[in-house]
Formats: structure tokens, sequence, C-alpha cells
């Protein structure tokens, strides 16, 4: 799908639409298209990529019905399984990550929005609304990638270890005693804030959203020096404080560990020497090593 195409569907659809600024990415399935003046467009390539577009379209809608925070608002669903979307406003991205690494100031305000926003995703939309069409299953790590992590470590100690937590993970998925609505991927990269005061304004990408343990959102706020702990504990702090419900410190970092895992198979056929997802293979054995540590194992 090119430009040329998605300005004749959108047209169509009775969009007015500059096809010179119209910007295609794919992504899963999907083909997303950048329309400018606040709007995107989301069109399945199959028959999955239809069905992810469509759960998390109803996710949206459930978010703008139940919830005060902003995200991507469904403007437009055509019959074809396309979809038109007003964006959250803001900047985002790897910047405004070192950013709240390195301003502890910064990283609790952040903290502190997020935990409020999570206690609404948490508590504002019922399980009742989403059991029978959201998944139960994060879709990181993927099975295969779990499958080729022996192809990419190569100590034996730390291979124990890593299979511990993946029983330990499938026995958590099967005892979630109250699961809720999870983003999956909630990072300062799908979060949108004020470029000028850097307040958040609210949060995208909801495409890999599961029905599962709350704790999922909080495994990216946090990093392993402790003088980067500050958005994780004022994110905690709030959440706490305002939906009654007690965290669980060392199963946030378990779900960390787990991520890592996903992420040293998922660069099976890259040289260890390449930056793959923004890592050296030294880097995410790194990163294992110490978030399992963290975890316990």
């Amino acid at each position: 799908m090119d430009s040329i195409v998605v300005a004749d569907l959108l047209r169509r659809a009775g969009f007015a639409v500059d096809e010179a600024r119209i910007q295609i990415d794919s992504r899963k399935g999907r083909t997303v298209a950048h329309l400018g003046y606040g709007h995107i467009a989301w069109f399945p390539e199959n028959l999955q990529g239809r069905r992810d577009i469509e759960q998390e379209r109803r996710i949206l809608r459930l978010i703008e019905k139940q919830c005060s925070f902003a995200a991507p608002r469904v403007i437009y669903e055509d019959s074809g399984g396309w979809d038109v979307r007003a964006i959250v406003s803001g900047m985002a991205g790897e910047n405004f990550l070192e950013q709240v690494r390195r301003d502890s100031h910064l990283a609790r305000r952040t903290g502190r929005s997020l935990g409020r926003i999570l206690v609404e995703q948490h508590t504002g939309i019922r399980a009742s609304e989403l059991d029978g069409w959201l998944t139960r299953a994060p879709p990181w790590p993927r099975p295969e990638d779990i499958a080729n992590v022996s192809n990419v470590v190569h100590d034996g100690r730390l291979l124990k270890r890593i299979e511990r937590a993946i029983r330990k993970r499938e026995e958590i998925a099967r005892t979630i005693a109250e699961p809720v609505v999870v983003h999956c991927d909630l990072g300062p990269w799908n979060i949108a804030v004020d470029p000028a005061t850097n307040e958040v304004l609210g949060v995208f990408d909801y495409g890999d959203a599961a029905l599962g343990d709350r704790h999922e959102d909080f495994k990216y706020m946090q990093f392993y020096r402790p003088e980067e702990q500050a958005m994780l504990d004022a994110a905690v702090e709030v959440y706490e404080s305002e939906s009654g419900i007690k965290l669980d410190r060392v199963r946030m970092k378990f779900f960390n560990a787990i991520d890592s895992i996903g992420f040293l198979g998922y660069r099976f056929g890259h040289p260890p020497e390449e930056r793959w997802c923004g890592r050296t293979l030294s880097e995410d054995l790194e990163w294992a090593n110490t978030s399992l540590e963290a975890a316990g194992f």
C-alpha cells in the first residue's frame, strides 16, 4: 500500500488529504499512514492485522468512554477494516527517555502522572468488558524468540535461570486473580508530553494491550542505578494511594526480566556487535543478568 492508494481511500470516505504529506510505514501486518494535521490511519495487510486494528480500536473507545486521560481517538471506521484516529499531541521517544533518566525531578513528575493514568486504566475499565475478545497473552516475548534464546546464549548457568523464569511466567499467567487491561509496552516512547513543559499529555500505542497482570505496566519505569528509580517510586506511590491496591516491586522486576529474555531471542541471526533494537549482544546479556538477579533468579 502506498500514499496514492491511501489518499484515494480517504477521499472516497470524505476526507480531504494532501497526498504529499502522507507518510507510510508497515507494522506487524498493518500499514500506518501519518496524514498530518494530527491524524493517523491504520490499514490491515492481512486477517491478523485486521483483528489487531479492531482490538485496539475497541480498547481506545473504552478508554474514551471510561477514562479522563488522552489516548488516540477513533474518528472514522470503515467497513474495509481500516480507521482514522486523532493522535495525542506532543512529543515522545528516546530523547524523553534520556531526560527522565538524568533528571530525577522530571522522573518523579512523570511517574506521578503515569501512576494516575494507570489507576484509571486498570480500575475504570471492567474486566467483563474485555473478556472474550481481549487476549490474555501478552505479545512479548514471542514463543519463537523464547525458542531461539539457546541459539544466542551459550552460558549454561544463564540458560537455567532463563528456563526457571519462563516456567514462573507460565505459572503467573494461569493464576492471575484480578486481570486488568494492560498496555504491555508503557514507557517514555509511548507517552506524549508537552515539548515546552514536559507534562504528560496522554498515552498511545495500545496495539499490544492484553488482559493480564497490572504489574506489566510498571516494568519499563525502572532502571538499575539507584538514582534512576524516581519515576517508578512516584508511580507506585500515587497508584497505591489512589487505588488502595498494594503493588509488588519484585513482580515488576520479574516482568522486566522476562522482556529482556525476549529481546535475547529476538536478536537471533544478528551479529553480536550489531545494535539490534538499540543494544549489542553484550548489552542485552547485561540487561538479562541484571534483571533476573533483581527478580530473584
